[in-house]
């Protein structure tokens, strides 16, 4: 199974620590990143690298935008989406269902993985088919910011997709220091709130959106 991410010049030990997870469970891994970024990457991460200008430059550094990977996606075969510090502990049940999409959480832990808070406000990794991405429409978020992994479920459910998610997750983030703050969250909401011509302030939007989201999925 494939595999997409985008790894990051920073948090690079929790990076590795990922990669190593995916390694083990057997996936084809490959990392989507600026022709700038894969110069400093290469050679830290023993990947395949796919190189696009698909890039939200307004962030602050080269980060992707989620259509790089919906086009490749669509472009080549289904594939699972995520965030490149995301430990997988066990192999991911998934469907291939042209109507269903996979969406799930994370876990958060400090020192181990008996010890964790499962983070409900997001998710971290997407299952998305080739027939999604065909329909998947032009957007300025990225991967790595906020909201990104709200409109991908929010595009599904006005699609009719069927979201789908484990009530026990095996996916696994190491805390670290936020990669956003405040202005950079009410950028991306403002930006996802436009884009799904939604009428409410950025925080509204958002509120609304995740609450509308956690009500389709059915969990398995």
């Amino acid at each position: 199974m494939i595999l997409l991410t985008t790894f990051s010049s920073t948090n690079i030990e929790n990076q590795q620590r990922a990669l190593k997870s995916w390694i083990n469970l057997g996936y084809e891994i490959k990392s989507i990143n600026s022709k700038n970024d894969i110069e400093k990457l290469k050679d830290i991460f023993d990947v395949e690298f796919i190189e696009t200008d698909l890039i939200g430059i307004e962030f602050g550094k080269d980060y992707v935008k989620v259509n790089a990977f919906t086009n490749w996606i669509k472009e080549n075969e289904s594939a699972l989406i995520i965030n490149s510090d995301i430990e997988i502990l066990k192999k991911i049940e998934l469907t291939d269902k042209w109507c269903e999409i996979e969406v799930i959480s994370r876990n958060d832990y400090i020192y181990n993985y008996s010890e964790f808070r499962k983070f409900d406000s997001g998710y971290d990794a997407f299952y998305l088919t080739k027939q999604f991405c065909s329909e998947f429409p032009k957007s300025d978020l990225v991967i790595g910011q906020c909201h990104w992994d709200y409109l991908v479920p929010m595009v599904a459910i006005r699609n009719h997709y069927i979201l789908r998610s484990p009530k026990v997750s095996n996916l696994f983030h190491r805390e670290h220091n936020l990669q956003y703050d405040v202005n950079k969250w009410k950028n991306t909401a403002k930006i996802f709130g436009k884009e799904l011509n939604l009428t409410g302030n950025p925080h509204t939007d958002s509120s609304m959106a995740f609450k509308q989201i956690k009500r389709e999925i059915k969990y398995y």
